[in-house]
């Protein structure tokens, strides 16, 4: 590129063809993109910025100099000593001392230059001469550094030598897995002419780099033994899940279905069909005979609007007999040929949405036959299944996600089922973190092994190539051969490749594969993908690239060997109440840790699709951080021999969970299963290894019928906690729980709150539940002992077990709130949330803009700029009375009626213009509930607990807001004091502020496995600042990382001077204490830094946190609460 200084103004010209290159203005000291390297990066993508480490230095600043600067590149660089030329010229009216100063960078070495000092007359240019050794092939960096007139200046020069070693290597690799005498003597020949060239020109090398690159591909094409390929051409997807690549979502137009003829290179193209208009072809199937073809077209776009749709068509192999198999508004991709010629393929018509992933319908697997009629929907997962084909055996093998109470990101792996859509079972990944996901799993030919693409969760259809050994082991990295070195194995987001990507791989044998591939960081270019044969050292040679447009699923022209038929036993039935059965041999079988007799009961539970509502994308169900609502079906016995024999409806998704003689959870299914009508199925044991025998005795519930599900106290129905556990809370509890944290420790009210009640969200820390939103967590992948979650170790169970204010429940009342905490404390019964949108938020508007002006005015000095939740709940209302609501209440002299639970009375009577203002904005709301109600409402119209009478006990005196138990005047929680201003890096309902008495997540606070009741929660990178007096003298606390993976550091600034530094700590490993001086300091900064690694996993606590007063001497009480 050129750059120069003309007329005031900064001109650049980037390089490229002749008659493109134009001089183009651009802003003094602003940041202006020199070139924009094809296989770069420095876009922003589905939460993760794709680059390139040269990217960086494509970009620049400039400003005016009486410098100029010229490179002589011309010779072209070598391997071993080169001689850079640098022409500078002096374009002022003095003399210019110049020093200049050429540096050498490579990730595993830098070396500096000499630098040379120069004195340039006005109007002269003088020509410098710099050696760069260049020790190593591939690539590196050369940055001069100049000083002129006062000024310095940096200009990088990317350096690179073709990488002959490289080439050779690769060829010896070959060579050891297909061995060929005459080859090995060329490569010897090579080989030697490598070594007496290595001081050769640029321009020799790059020849002998052509060589060796020549030799090469003719090996690796070698193996390719067939004369036709087939393939697609398009451009590549662009999407943010891999399941809507897979499908049907930013297919951008163009292309068609063709024949290459001979597979090489410079091999004859000719179209099997590319007619059929602006559309996109994809996901073309060979027939196993080799005579004609299957694939999906359809109207694709670059937006998808919802008006493109896609249907299967099939075609001769020769491009004749071209016929559409089916039509309609639905999207019907991803077509395969069964052993009896009927097609499977992925389809929306199940109408159904996958809980995060957008307005977008989701594909689950259907059949039909082989023209097209008879269409029958095959699976029926709550999430979607994709990329399916079928194994020598007969069954088919696809990719599935699921994410039920378990990682929302990590699990999109292989499963298996039979062709009638029995015999659901995971294949590999059902337990993996690393990859995310698995793509195109596809049989080896004469090989037990699968191979298949291993990709990110936030990312396109792009990765490795790796081969599946399931015999190995189901899960982890052991199975695993990685085809494609140097290449990342990737978790939730793509991280960037130096290699380029890989896509579509067609196993031709255990070490040789098809596949297409770009060398570039950006995965979605559109003329960047080509064909390749590949070996299994990642070795590739070029099969075909078209200059304008990607290629893409190359199929070799050749009969395959067709799979074992798996004929169905049981009756094709769409009736809805059809049911299966399923036998459990021995319960204890994987749960060395329990007692045998300690099981006594098995609850069957439905994760409950999202079907037929108007949105997709995130709604909320639950504050548990779980994406579906739940219906539990019932319990049934286990016997004493471990056994169980039961119904379960067909075509549901339903999962397990063991319980105890109370019917209380010992282990729960953190996976689903669904079962076809008629399906018998036996399985071993809980938690099991994958490939064990099931023990050679008679089973004890095989003796009698089949037991039927006893249902929980409301039924069947899906569970709300509004509907069927809040009306327990009432009657038990409110009694108690009514006025203020520090009259009754919780709140258990059934008021309204922005998204719940306010019973269920104080309830939540109690209830020991699962969390399927945490990217990547350990424990939201793997198996996780007995007694991890539900209502044994829940710590309300234990409360009322242990005796709570003699508070008693009838055994229906109990097994009400274990059912409830069992299904991981769910809150919604439904899906549909059109009266206030997906997250379900009713105080929005003008009654949240009127309630926010009277807090700012009469409450924020006191309780600081919080989200009206946990604290005090003024972002509450009562369903019941409008004028009960406990931001009229609270603040109300208890003289007028209220229960003045602010120490003063805030509004001494209810002629306040305040209260009015407050009383007009809820007025305004319980009206709009009534005509527009929340759908936790809709759950309990016409039913008991809708027309359930509460009555609220009178509130105890009033009392000034200290901490628990403090002695007056000397100690003080800062979670009791306002903060001046706050800040937090992420918070579970997206305002990003901290939690008083809360860890980030709304739980309770918890370090190095003790609970506190006192201290604040929050997130890297996160601010409090407290404003003092100047009048303390200490500030303690206790801090720690609490989530595991995750890495912060605490810091403690006293008027902007450092008290503390933590060090780096990770999460979840320990704790430090704090005990710093804070003599005269007017302004407390705590802060916590990421670690530099801008990563999710950074929530931190300050527990204990407290100040002393000046002349204080006597301690808090520990606020631990084991």
């Amino acid at each position: 590129m050129r750059l120069r200084y003309l007329d005031g103004k900064l001109q650049v010209q980037r390089c490229g063809r002749a008659p493109d290159r134009k001089w183009e203005t651009a802003a003094v000291d602003k940041e202006v993109v020199g070139y924009v390297h094809p296989g770069g990066g420095g876009k922003d993508q589905w939460y993760h910025r794709y680059e390139r480490r040269f990217d960086r230095l494509l970009r620049f600043r400039a400003k005016p100099s009486p410098l100029a600067v010229t490179f002589d590149t011309s010779s072209g660089l070598r391997l071993g000593a080169n001689e850079i030329v640098l022409r500078v010229a002096n374009v002022s009216d003095k003399p210019l001392a110049i020093v200049a100063q050429l540096d050498f960078y490579r990730p595993e070495v830098s070396r500096a230059g000499r630098p040379q000092e120069v004195v340039v007359p006005p109007g002269q240019e003088e020509t410098l001469r710099f050696s760069l050794l260049l020790e190593k092939e591939g690539g590196g960096l050369a940055g001069l550094s100049l000083v002129a007139g006062g000024d310095s200046f940096w200009i990088p020069l990317l350096t690179h030598v073709e990488d002959v070693t490289g080439v050779l290597r690769s060829i010896a690799q070959i060579l050891v897995d297909t061995p060929d005498a005459a080859a090995a003597e060329r490569l010897a020949v090579l080989t030697r002419e490598a070594e007496d060239s290595a001081n050769a020109s640029g321009e020799n090398w790059r020849r002998l780099f052509v060589d060796v690159s020549r030799l090469r591909d003719e090996l690796l094409l070698r193996r390719v033994h067939f004369d036709t390929l087939l393939f697609v051409k398009r451009k590549p997807y662009f999407s943010e899940q891999p399941f809507m690549d897979a499908h049907h979502l930013f297919n951008r137009p163009g292309g068609g279905i063709y024949r290459l003829s001979p597979v090489r290179p410079d091999g004859k193209v000719t179209p099997v069909v590319d007619s059929m208009g602006d559309g996109v072809y994809r996901d073309a199937c060979l027939h196993f005979s080799a005579q004609r073809l299957l694939f999906s077209f359809g109207n694709g776009s670059d937006q998808w609007d919802g008006g493109q749709s896609y249907d299967l068509h099939e075609v001769g192999a020769d491009g004749t007999g071209l016929r559409q198999l089916t039509s309609g508004p639905k999207n019907d991709c991803e077509p395969f040929y069964l052993a009896d010629d009927r097609i499977g393929f992925t389809s929306d018509r199940s109408e159904h949405y996958v809980m995060c992933g957008g307005n977008r319908h989701s594909p689950t697997l259907f059949v039909a036959e082989a023209d097209g009629s008879d269409v029958r929907q095959l699976s029926y997962n709550v999430f979607n299944d994709f990329n399916p084909t079928v194994l020598p055996d007969g069954r088919i093998l696809y990719s599935r996600w699921e994410y039920n109470e378990r990682s929302v990101t990590s699990l999109h792996n292989p499963f298996t089922m039979n062709p009638d859509g029995t015999m659901v079972a995971p294949f590999y990944g059902n337990a993996t973190i690393r990859p995310n996901v698995v793509m195109f799993p596809r049989p080896v030919p004469g090989s037990h092994k699968v191979m298949a693409l291993l990709t990110a969760h936030h990312g396109q259809t792009h990765g490795p190539i790796s081969l599946i050994d399931v015999r190995r082991g189901p899960d982890g990295e052991e199975p695993l051969e990685i085809l494609t070195p140097g290449l990342p194995l990737m978790g939730e987001h793509a991280d960037d490749s130096r290699y380029g990507w890989f896509s579509d791989p067609v196993p031709l044998s255990e070490s040789t594969y098809l596949c297409s591939y770009t060398p570039t960081v950006l995965p979605w270019l559109e003329r960047s993908w080509a064909l390749y044969v590949g070996d299994r050292h990642g070795n590739l040679a070029l099969v075909y690239r078209d200059p304008m447009i990607s290629c893409a699923e190359p199929i070799p022209l050749v009969p395959r060997l067709h799979p074992h038929s798996r004929p169905s036993a049981l009756a094709a039935t769409d009736a809805t109440e059809a049911e299966a059965t399923l036998a459990l041999v021995d319960v204890c079988d994987g749960l060395p840790e329990i007692s045998r007799g300690t099981a006594k009961f098995l609850r069957i539970l439905e994760d409950v699709p999202r079907k037929s509502v108007r949105r997709g994308g995130v709604v909320l169900t639950s504050g548990t951080q779980i994406f579906t609502i739940k219906r539990v079906l019932g319990t049934v016995p286990i016997e004493s021999d471990g056994s169980a024999c039961f119904v379960v409806p067909a075509d549901r998704n339903v999962y397990f969970e063991v319980l105890d003689a109370q019917q209380q959870e010992i282990q729960r299914m953190r996976s689903v299963v669904c079962l076809r009508p008629g399906e018998q199925r036996t399985c071993i044991g809980c938690h099991e290894p994958k490939n064990a025998a099931p023990p050679n005795r008679p089973l004890a519930a095989l003796g009698r019928e089949p037991s039927r599900p006893k249902p929980p106290p409301w039924g069947t129905k899906i569970v709300s906690f509004l509907r069927d556990v809040q009306p327990l809370i009432n009657d038990k509890c409110t009694g108690c729980h009514t006025h203020d944290r520090f009259a009754c420790g919780v709140i258990l009210t059934d008021d309204l709150s922005d998204q719940f009640t306010i019973a269920y969200e104080e309830l939540l820390p109690y209830v020991s539940a699962a969390n399927a939103n945490r990217w990547d967590h350990p424990d939201d992948v793997y198996p996780q002992p007995p007694f991890t979650y539900g209502s044994t170790v829940s710590p309300l169970t234990k409360l009322l077990d242990a005796g709570h204010h003699d508070v008693e429940l009838t055994e229906d009342e109990r097994l009400r709130l274990v059912n409830w905490i069992d299904a991981n404390g769910v809150y919604y019964d439904r899906y549909e949330s059109d009266a206030y949108g997906p997250k379900r938020n009713i105080f929005i508007g003008s009654p949240r803009d009127a309630m926010n002006e009277v807090h700012k005015r009469r409450c924020a000095t006191c309780h600081g700029a919080h989200d009206g939740r946990h604290d005090t709940w003024w972002l509450s209302i009562s369903r019941h009375d409008v004028k009960m609501s406990r931001a009229l209440m609270a603040p109300l002299a208890q003289a007028a009626g209220g229960w003045q639970r602010c120490g003063e009375a805030v509004f001494t009577d209810t002629n306040d213009p305040d209260y009015a203002k407050l009383l007009g904005a809820m007025t305004t709301l319980h009206e709009l509930l009534a005509k527009r109600p929340r759908e936790d409402l809709l759950s309990i119209a016409g039913t008991d607990a809708e027309r359930q009478k509460v009555e609220l006990p009178p509130p105890p005196p009033p009392r000034k807001r200290t901490g628990p138990e403090l002695p007056p005047g000397e100690w003080a929680y800062l979670s009791d004091l306002p903060w001046q201003s706050a800040s937090a890096g992420w918070s579970s309902n997206g305002d990003k502020l901290p939690r008083r008495d809360r860890d980030a997540q709304d739980n309770l606070l918890q370090l190095g496995g003790r609970r506190y009741r006192k201290g604040i929660g929050t997130h890297a990178p996160s601010e409090i600042v407290y404003s003092l007096d100047g009048k303390h003298d200490r500030f303690q606390a206790i801090v720690g990382g609490a989530e595991a993976r995750g890495t912060v550091v605490f810091q403690v600034f006293g008027d902007d001077k450092l008290l503390f530094d933590s060090g780096l700590m990770h999460g979840m490993r320990g704790t430090k204490p704090i005990d710093v001086g804070i003599v005269g300091v007017k302004r407390l900064r705590l802060v916590v830094t990421d670690a530099g690694d801008n990563y999710f996993s950074d929530m931190a606590d300050w527990v204990d946190a407290r100040w002393r007063k000046a002349g204080s001497a006597s301690m808090p009480p520990d606020q631990a609460d084991d």
